[in-house]
């Protein structure tokens, strides 16, 4: 099975290419504004490294959220359209689901955490508990006190931003990653891929305009 991974959630632009579960090609490049002009040329370097045409891909995967607002949209709306032209299906991917490195996906009990609001005293982190692989609840935002409630029968905690919080259980650091999105795609079945929907976990700042 050959599935495309998309992660336009943080300062990155990733693309990812699995063949059968075996890393095949990846592209990445930093940068924190501007995934909508790189991420199309991106994949198109991607598949031209492979060898291996567009019309080729199995499934499309593609991070979600939670994350940057104008990243994930970018990188949703770039795999729905792609679904769309090859008849392919698309299939979202928590920020949170896609932390765990290739080595351990689909393994254990896990705390996915990455940092929500980064600046103290109003400290907080997107967090969700993951099982074999799959989120078994919706990403929350969470503080140091949820965090460690959460953490109570998970086997380790994976994450990035969490020097100030303290876990009775390991803590590894990891990053969300378009190869673990790809990789969790093709393992799960026909009538199991999840809807690429962004994840927002938090309502808009933005507020309506009062009315005088």
């Amino acid at each position: 099975m050959l599935v495309l991974g998309i992660n336009t959630i943080g300062d990155v632009c990733e693309a990812a290419l699995i063949a059968d579960g075996a890393i095949l090609n990846v592209r990445s490049e930093p940068m924190t504004q501007g995934h909508d002009a790189r991420l199309a040329p991106l994949v198109e370097l991607l598949m031209q490294d492979a060898g291996r045409p567009l019309a080729d891909l199995d499934r499309i995967a593609v991070i979600v959220g939670p994350g940057s607002f104008t990243g994930l949209r970018v990188g949703v709306a770039f795999a729905r359209g792609l679904a769309l032209a090859l008849d392919r299906p698309a299939v979202g991917v928590s920020s949170l689901e896609a932390l765990a490195p290739a080595p351990v996906i689909g393994r254990g009990r896990i705390l996915a955490v990455l940092p929500a609001k980064r600046r103290p005293p109003e400290l907080s982190w997107w967090a969700q508990q993951v099982v074999e692989g799959r989120g078994i609840a919706d990403p929350v935002e969470a503080d140091a006190a949820m965090l460690a409630a959460m953490a109570e029968g998970m086997d380790v905690v994976l994450g990035d931003g969490l020097d100030t919080v303290a876990f009775a259980i390991p803590v590894r650091t990891a990053l969300p990653s378009g190869v673990s999105a790809a990789l969790l795609a093709a393992r799960l079945s026909a009538d199991d891929l999840p809807l690429p929907t962004p994840i927002y976990a938090r309502a808009p700042d933005a507020k309506p305009m009062a009315r005088p």
